[in-house]
């Protein structure tokens, strides 16, 4: 009896010992998907509305006077009625992202219509977007 006692004994405190935590730091991993398809222009956030959208190229006014302006028509393939929100981010010529950062727009898309999603950004320091999209909330 005092094997199996010295034996769970010896188990316990193995278990005990095992389960301490890591606290060192992490170094992160590589992005698996090479630059740039790893920073899409266009990105759906909910998984399951990305197969029932359709989306054109986008029209771009960037004259530099004014601010960057930027429209994407997107077509709802489906025959359901679905609302989306979206918002576009603004980077400038560094690749750094420029502020204030639009807030989420709702937009209702019906069965196999196109919508417009438009946005300016608030400065003349954009040159190039990202559009993002999401279920309504």
């Amino acid at each position: 009896m005092s094997r199996m006692t010295t034996l769970a004994a010896l188990v316990c405190s193995a278990l005990v010992l095992g389960c301490r935590a890591d606290l060192s730091p992490s170094p992160g991993l590589g992005d698996p998907y090479p630059a740039p398809l790893n920073d899409p222009q266009i990105s759906v956030l909910s998984p399951e509305l990305r197969p029932w959208l359709g989306f054109h190229p986008a029209i771009i006014v960037d004259d530099r006077a004014r601010p960057y302006r930027v429209e994407v028509p997107v077509r709802n393939m489906t025959d359901r009625q679905y609302l989306v929100d979206y918002r576009f981010l603004f980077y400038d010529e560094d690749g750094m992202e420029v502020t204030p950062t639009m807030g989420w727009e709702m937009i209702p898309m019906e069965p196999r219509q196109v919508v417009r999603l438009r946005s300016s950004a608030m400065s003349t320091d954009a040159v190039s977007h990202r559009l993002e999209l999401r279920w309504a909330r």
